[in-house]
């Protein structure tokens, strides 16, 4: 089993689907330095096996030192070699108390206070233990004034003074007594209710439960949030509005004081239930933002203000990274409460550290507050070699990190169309992208704001072999966090790799920026979870045209090379790199809106028709309903389906397999909208069309072949044509003559039918009729009369018949369920190759439907001979004929009428 599958299988299947659909499930093997080696080979040659890689990620922060330092490495081992055990609780951790003693005192460097440290074994960890810790302060805090409230008030009753009004102050003229007791009543209220955390917008603190709460988790659905604390979050960054934002929460309550001569004052104070402001002085999720100095400032106002711990989340971008020990030290503000990981492991273990000021720390905590896995001194010894290597490089830290971002910055200025700019500090660095806007629908629909990163990153690593990432909640930004051991020629392939990525965009050139995904994938692939749409509310959109009826189509891709079709930046991709691409993009794409046109009918009435494509082909359809993904290929129609529907659809057709995988649309259920297949009009055109072949033949020759006997297009076309023919061959595949039976039953009576489980059947058949569900053709050109002429009449998208059939000479090759617009109307409808102004039947018949807002839609659920007459007779209204397409020539018929059968052609080039 490859690496992949095992990943998809037993951890975290929807990150392995994405990252095989980016390809991005490459396997690294070892780490050295700022360099991963590839495990496996990546490019169809083979030749990047065992190639290394330069890592910008690191660890998300916590490889400042490189994968396996050596200094630590050897640390680790000597522990190992020494025995120094993992589980010791229970008793004295003598690294892990030097541990504390050291980042107290590195901390302290630039603070002045001592600190009470914590340990974890993540960064989430020590957020929850903050919250934890300030709930605790808080509610002691409260408990506290309320027994000094409460002395105060038995002071004054035993002195019998509680019923003497308060000389002066907020409440002159009352009974301090009462004043004191309606404070103690107060702050028993606030007690009562929950405490209150503030952070900051587009914070990142992790995503544990009160983690995940104090995190702006933008991209993260809404039911992926579960409850956590109460949370504030603060948008607006200008000191005056932070100062001032949670005044309404403020209480305000009345205090007694009694002086030397026995006379009760009254003065006001405040209480709050907030117990703690969180902030990351530089955002690293949140595309590498720092937060601006007077910002810091003025939260440390706020957390005095009410009573509040100031928190500093240092976890990403503290240890050193940005050249100073705390990212915070440069902006002179001190915080109650200091959060460290990441780095703090050297990239090797796993631990955190909360670092809470002497003077606010509760006794008792850390009695109460223990991990299984915390403390344990191998991880402490690591950390503390790790604190050494800190100082050790913090200058080349500053030095490296200043000339990297300058470079980078020389590529932004050079890019301007395609990088909006370079931030951060030291080695913590994030280049932003702007968001291109290229022509075609499906690129638009690729190139959104969550792929965006993760699609250059795929460019870099298989083209420059630099690994990158986007941020967590800004994935347009790219992460650059190597380790203080970065040289100058890694900085030149960080360039090379930067600058090829912003040129690429700035020009256009899409088609070489992602030909990364042309690679075919590997492993398996399995379906994405269903996730509702965000437009749950179904309301129709804001731009429809109320006095212009709506309809949406719904098409899936033909083949793997309607990209190019879609697409036309990608037009000189392969049809193989094609078919990769779309393999390893399946199931990644939403259905999404193609193009707008307005058709009109030749009574005047018009018809708004939008196209909308469902990103798979048939013959993922087929492979998918075989592989036991129906229920997926269903739902991916029903998105559709949703959003033709907030786009104000007044009918919805559904083409090709959209129609086969929901049971001819039985699956959409709406009441607020018609639902149409097409699959009557696509029976009419092709009825006619072989009904007029028959009419001209002679005895003899109204021998019809029909394969698809057992769908209900096939069915339904048998019984159709069955009065106009002298002979009816039902062709099917080994095994089916016995159902193929139940559909001869019933034509008996209206001529000769026989059965086949052979295609060579149809040798014998000068007219043949294919309406097949295959992905792949079932008609070849053996299977055909050599010496007489055949017509052939392919129902089927994508067609049933192999391309070869249409070079015989003698065979004429029609694709039936073609439909010509009235008055020479020609628009253009991206994905569908027919010539100017033919459209498939099914499309056809949702515009018609359109122009008719209380027909009845005659292809919801199965065909019927009644729904294909409906259909041509609505047709005939509006001025659209079946066209014959043979090759390059277009003949368009008008429908029968009352016997008539004039012919007109047509030829367009």
């Amino acid at each position: 089993m490859s690496a992949p599958n095992g990943f998809a299988r037993h951890t975290r299947p929807e990150l392995a689907r994405l990252f095989r659909a980016l390809n991005l499930d490459v396997t690294y093997r070892a780490g050295e330095g700022d360099y991963l080696t590839l495990e496996h080979p990546t490019d169809p040659d083979g030749t990047t096996s065992g190639e290394r890689v330069l890592d910008l990620v690191g660890g998300a922060g916590a490889s400042l030192f490189g994968h396996n330092h050596p200094t630590l490495v050897d640390v680790a081992r000597r522990s190992l070699d020494e025995r120094l055990p993992f589980n010791a609780q229970g008793s004295v951790r003598p690294w892990a108390g030097e541990l504390a003693e050291r980042l107290s005192a590195m901390v302290g460097a630039s603070t002045g206070a001592s600190y009470v440290v914590t340990f974890g074994s993540t960064g989430a960890d020590a957020v929850e233990g903050a919250v934890k810790h300030a709930s605790v302060e808080h509610s002691r805090g409260l408990g506290a004034l309320r027994e000094e409230f409460e002395q105060t008030l038995r002071k004054l009753r035993r002195d019998g003074v509680d019923d003497v009004p308060c000389a002066d102050g907020p409440a002159r003229g009352r009974p301090c007594g009462d004043v004191v007791a309606e404070a103690i009543a107060c702050v028993t209220e606030l007690a009562k209710a929950e405490p209150i955390f503030v952070s900051l917008k587009d914070s990142f603190h992790g995503k544990t439960s009160a983690a995940g709460a104090l995190t702006h988790g933008a991209n993260v659905p809404k039911d992926l949030h579960v409850h956590g604390p109460k949370r504030i979050r603060l948008h607006d960054w200008t000191p005056r509005s932070v100062v001032s934002a949670l005044d309404p929460l403020r209480v305000r309550l009345d205090t007694v004081t009694v002086d030397a001569a026995g006379v009760p004052r009254s003065t006001a104070r405040h209480i709050s239930p907030v117990a703690a402001c969180f902030v990351e002085p530089i955002q690293g999720e949140a595309g590498v933002r720092e937060v601006p100095t007077a910002t810091l400032a003025a939260l440390r106002e706020l957390a005095d203000r009410h009573d509040a711990a100031l928190v500093f989340d240092e976890i990403q971008c503290g240890m050193g990274r940005t050249g100073t020990f705390l990212a915070s030290e440069p902006s002179g503000v001190v915080a109650d409460y200091y959060l460290l990981s990441k780095s703090l492991g050297g990239g090797m273990v796993k631990i955190s550290a909360l670092l809470v000021a002497e003077n606010r720390y509760i006794a008792e905590f850390g009695r109460h507050h223990t991990s299984t896995f915390a403390d344990d001194d191998l991880s402490a010894r690591v950390a503390l070699a790790g604190l050494d290597l800190a100082v050790r490089y913090q200058d080349r830290i500053t030095a490296v990190g200043t000339e990297l971002r300058e470079r980078l910055t020389e590529v932004a200025q050079r890019w301007p169309e395609a990088i909006v700019e370079v931030r951060g500090r030291g080695l913590l660095l994030g280049v932003e992208f702007t968001l291109p806007k290229p022509g075609s629908a499906l690129l638009k629909q690729v190139f959104d704001a969550e792929t965006l990163g993760f699609l250059i990153a795929g460019r870099m690593l298989h083209r420059h072999r630099v690994r990158v990432i986007p941020t967590l909640s800004a994935t347009k930004t790219l992460r650059v966090q190597p380790s203080a051991l970065l040289e100058s020629a890694d900085i030149d392939q960080i360039v090379a790799a930067f600058d090829d990525a912003a040129s690429l965009l700035a020009k256009g050139d899409y088609a070489t920026l992602l030909d990364h995904l042309t690679v075919p994938p590997t492993g398996t692939w399995r379906p994405r979870q269903h996730v509702p749409d965000p437009r749950g509310n179904r309301r129709p959109g804001d731009g429809r045209n109320e006095d212009v009826p709506r309809v949406v189509f719904l098409a899936n891709l033909d083949t793997a090379t309607s990209l190019r079709a879609l697409a036309p930046e990608l037009a000189s991709w392969s049809e193989d790199q094609c078919e990769a691409a779309v393999d390893r993009i399946c199931g990644e794409l939403g259905p999404f809106e193609v193009v707008q046109r307005r058709i009109v009918s030749k009574t005047g009435r018009a018809v708004e028709v939008n196209l909308v494509a469902v990103p798979f082909t048939a013959a993922q359809a087929v492979a998918g309903q075989r592989a036991g993904h129906g229920a997926w290929l269903r739902r991916t129609v029903l998105d559709a389906v949703d959003l033709g529907f907030w786009l104000g659809a007044d009918v919805i057709g559904l083409g090709g397999y959209t129609s086969i995988v929901t049971g001819a649309g039985r699956d959409v259920v709406e009441n607020e909208v018609r639902v149409t297949s097409g699959n009557s009009l696509t029976a009419a055109c092709a009825y006619d069309l072989v009904r007029g072949q028959l009419a001209q033949a002679g005895p003899g020759e109204r021998r019809v072949g029909l394969v698809g006997g057992l769908g209900n297009i096939g069915a339904v076309m048998a019984e159709l044509i069955a009065p106009h023919c002298e002979a009816l061959v039902l062709v099917g595949r080994p095994g089916s003559g016995r159902r193929l039976a139940r559909v001869a039953e019933r034509l008996s009576q209206l001529t000769e039918v026989s059965i086949a489980e052979e295609m060579a059947a149809l040798r014998d058949c000068p007219t043949v009729v294919s309406a097949t569900n295959s992905a792949d053709p079932v008609i070849l050109p053996n299977h055909l009369a050599g010496d007489r002429d055949v017509l052939v009449c392919d129902l089927a998208v994508p067609g049933d018949v192999h391309p070869a059939v249409a070079n015989l000479s003698n065979v004429t090759l029609v694709s039936g369920g073609r439909i010509q617009l009235p008055d020479g109307q020609a628009p253009r409808f991206p994905g569908i190759t027919l010539p100017p102004g033919i459209v498939y039947s099914c499309m056809a018949e949702t515009i018609l439907l359109g122009f008719e807002p209380r027909t009845p839609s005659p292809s919801y659920g199965g065909l019927s001979v009644a729904g294909v007459h409906a259909a041509q007779e609505l047709a005939a209204r509006h001025g659209l004929h079946p066209a014959r397409v043979v090759a390059d020539d277009v003949t368009v018929r008008p429908w029968f009428v009352n016997g008539s059968s004039d012919i007109f052609e047509e030829r367009i080039r």
